[in-house]
Protein backbone atom coordinates (compact mmCIF):
# COMPACT_ATOMS: atom_id res chain seq x y z
CA UNK A 1 0.00 0.00 0.00
CA UNK A 2 1.39 3.40 -1.10
CA UNK A 3 1.56 6.42 0.93
CA UNK A 4 -1.60 8.03 -0.20
CA UNK A 5 -3.60 5.06 0.14
CA UNK A 6 -2.86 4.96 3.65
CA UNK A 7 -3.40 8.43 4.02
CA UNK A 8 -6.88 8.31 2.51
CA UNK A 9 -7.38 4.83 4.77
CA UNK A 10 -6.33 6.69 8.05
CA UNK A 11 -8.61 10.02 7.53
CA UNK A 12 -11.20 8.30 5.83
CA UNK A 13 -11.17 10.07 2.36
CA UNK A 14 -12.85 7.88 0.03
CA UNK A 15 -11.00 6.34 -3.11
CA UNK A 16 -13.21 8.24 -5.69
CA UNK A 17 -11.59 11.50 -4.73
CA UNK A 18 -8.53 11.59 -6.52
CA UNK A 19 -5.73 11.75 -4.74
CA UNK A 20 -2.30 12.36 -6.22
CA UNK A 21 1.16 13.42 -4.44
CA UNK A 22 3.30 15.26 -6.53
CA UNK A 23 6.92 14.44 -7.35
CA UNK A 24 9.75 15.12 -4.93
CA UNK A 25 10.61 17.97 -7.79
CA UNK A 26 7.07 19.77 -7.19
CA UNK A 27 6.09 22.09 -4.78
CA UNK A 28 2.64 23.08 -3.38
CA UNK A 29 2.40 26.35 -5.65
CA UNK A 30 2.79 23.45 -8.54
CA UNK A 31 -0.75 22.57 -7.99
CA UNK A 32 -3.20 21.80 -11.54
CA UNK A 33 -5.92 23.70 -12.13
CA UNK A 34 -8.48 21.77 -10.47
CA UNK A 35 -6.70 20.52 -7.63
CA UNK A 36 -6.46 21.69 -4.07
CA UNK A 37 -2.69 21.05 -2.88
CA UNK A 38 -2.80 20.21 0.60
CA UNK A 39 0.09 19.06 3.48
CA UNK A 40 -1.01 15.89 5.05
CA UNK A 41 -0.11 17.91 8.00
CA UNK A 42 -2.99 19.92 7.49
CA UNK A 43 -5.12 16.99 8.60
CA UNK A 44 -3.43 16.90 12.16
CA UNK A 45 -2.50 20.30 12.56
CA UNK A 46 -5.97 22.07 11.63
CA UNK A 47 -8.14 19.52 12.16
CA UNK A 48 -8.91 19.52 9.02
CA UNK A 49 -11.39 16.89 7.47
CA UNK A 50 -12.10 15.95 4.21
CA UNK A 51 -15.28 16.86 3.05
CA UNK A 52 -14.76 20.23 3.07
CA UNK A 53 -17.77 22.55 4.02
CA UNK A 54 -18.53 25.27 0.97
CA UNK A 55 -17.98 27.80 3.56
CA UNK A 56 -14.46 27.20 4.23
CA UNK A 57 -14.01 27.04 0.11
CA UNK A 58 -16.00 30.34 -0.09
CA UNK A 59 -13.69 31.56 2.13
CA UNK A 60 -10.79 30.02 0.24
CA UNK A 61 -11.69 31.66 -3.21
CA UNK A 62 -12.95 34.75 -1.54
CA UNK A 63 -9.71 35.84 -0.31
CA UNK A 64 -7.84 34.02 -3.31
CA UNK A 65 -5.59 31.68 -0.90
CA UNK A 66 -5.32 28.15 -0.40
CA UNK A 67 -4.14 26.11 2.53
CA UNK A 68 -0.83 26.10 2.35
CA UNK A 69 -0.81 29.88 2.64
CA UNK A 70 -2.93 30.32 5.66
CA UNK A 71 -1.49 29.81 9.08
CA UNK A 72 -2.92 26.95 11.50
CA UNK A 73 -4.44 29.22 14.18
CA UNK A 74 -5.94 30.87 10.48
CA UNK A 75 -7.77 27.71 9.51
CA UNK A 76 -8.84 26.85 13.35
CA UNK A 77 -10.64 30.42 13.41
CA UNK A 78 -12.18 29.82 10.06
CA UNK A 79 -13.76 26.34 11.17
CA UNK A 80 -14.11 27.16 15.08
CA UNK A 81 -16.44 30.03 13.58
CA UNK A 82 -18.20 27.63 11.13
CA UNK A 83 -18.83 25.30 14.31
CA UNK A 84 -20.40 27.54 16.48
CA UNK A 85 -22.59 29.31 13.43
CA UNK A 86 -24.06 25.75 12.96
CA UNK A 87 -24.23 25.12 17.25
CA UNK A 88 -26.43 28.41 17.01
CA UNK A 89 -28.53 27.17 14.08
CA UNK A 90 -27.10 29.60 11.65
CA UNK A 91 -25.87 29.01 8.40
CA UNK A 92 -22.15 30.94 7.99
CA UNK A 93 -21.94 33.21 5.38
CA UNK A 94 -18.99 35.01 4.14
CA UNK A 95 -20.66 38.46 5.45
CA UNK A 96 -21.28 37.37 9.01
CA UNK A 97 -17.66 35.85 8.63
CA UNK A 98 -16.84 39.72 7.82
CA UNK A 99 -18.71 40.98 10.77
CA UNK A 100 -16.55 39.13 13.33
CA UNK A 101 -13.46 39.38 11.70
Amino acid sequence: MGEVDSFCEHWGIDSSVNLVAPGCDKSIDQCPSGFIALYSRHFEFFNLRYPFSIFVLNILEYYRVSFGQLHPQGVSRVLHFEVLCRLLDYDPTLLMFHRFF
